[in-house]
């Protein structure tokens, strides 16, 4: 068996704390806003086509409410990062 690539491989590797959280950051915003965007997007339309159906809209609403939510955390992340940065030695 031959173990020349496994033996010549590197862990992932981040040179400090910052590198990371804003690594992760950026990452979970880049791919978050357009699944959220469709989302809230499509349930708007079930929302809107769902009549009379005061239980199905609750469950609408609550799902949009909390793709908010969600959105807040996400794109309040890079104050979260800064925090944790702070507490945990990193520079920001």
């Amino acid at each position: 068996m031959d173990t020349s690539g496994y033996n010549s491989a590197q862990p992932l590797q981040f040179t400090n704390l910052d590198q990371l959280l804003w690594g992760i950051v950026k990452t979970l915003q880049w791919y978050s806003l357009p699944i959220m965007a469709i989302a809230i997007a499509t349930l708007g339309v079930f929302l809107v086509t769902s009549g009379d159906d005061t239980d199905r809209k609750a469950r609408l609403k609550g799902w949009i409410i909390n793709i908010l939510i969600g959105g807040l955390l996400i794109f309040g992340a890079a104050t979260l990062a800064g925090i944790i940065g702070k507490f945990v030695g990193g520079t920001i």
